[in-house]
């Protein structure tokens, strides 16, 4: 059986004595705390409770029986996700990467996404007009920065076209 990182570390350092750590029912509750606060991923909210002592097994079945409660829920987490960081002006590919980084499946992030319905375009050009001003760019360096900055913040080449002609 091949275990992640994670398991191999909660498994590790897991206080074999203390039972409530190897109890899904005390996961669950742990998790639902955790769940009154933010939405969490499935997968990233296994690995909170694992940060909190709780041993795999009881950690995953917890989330799962979440899940199966309607508690938890991947979509509704990554359209929250997708939104805040929207207000924050982070482009597309930010945002997907970030995603797949909380071990999102893809299809899941592209359908928060077109739920967005944000114009990326007109966000690029929010986002570069807030921070360089009116003016644009005079040579080739100012422009390669103002590209750097918005590449950072996850925008495409063709949102990042369009934003540096004003």
């Amino acid at each position: 059986m091949n275990k992640s990182i994670n398991e191999l570390n909660a498994d590790i350092f897991q206080t074999q004595n203390d039972a409530k750590y190897s109890d899904s029912q005390h996961a669950r509750k742990k998790g639902m705390d955790f769940l009154a606060l933010r939405e969490y991923g499935h997968e990233e909210l296994i690995i909170k409770l694992q940060g909190k002592g709780y041993n795999y097994q009881a950690s995953s079945e917890a989330v799962q029986g979440l899940k199966r409660d309607g508690l938890q829920d991947d979509l509704r987490f990554a359209e929250s996700f997708c939104r805040s960081r929207y207000k924050q002006g982070k482009g597309p590919l930010k945002i997907i990467f970030e995603l797949k980084a909380k071990k999102l499946p893809s299809a899941i992030i592209h359908s928060a996404l077109n739920d967005l319905d944000v114009n990326w375009l007109e966000l690029a050009r929010e986002a570069r007009l807030k921070k360089f001003g009116t003016n644009p760019p005079i040579d080739y360096k100012e422009k390669s920065r103002q590209m750097r900055f918005l590449q950072s913040r996850g925008f495409d080449s063709d949102s990042i076209s369009a934003a540096l002609k004003i």
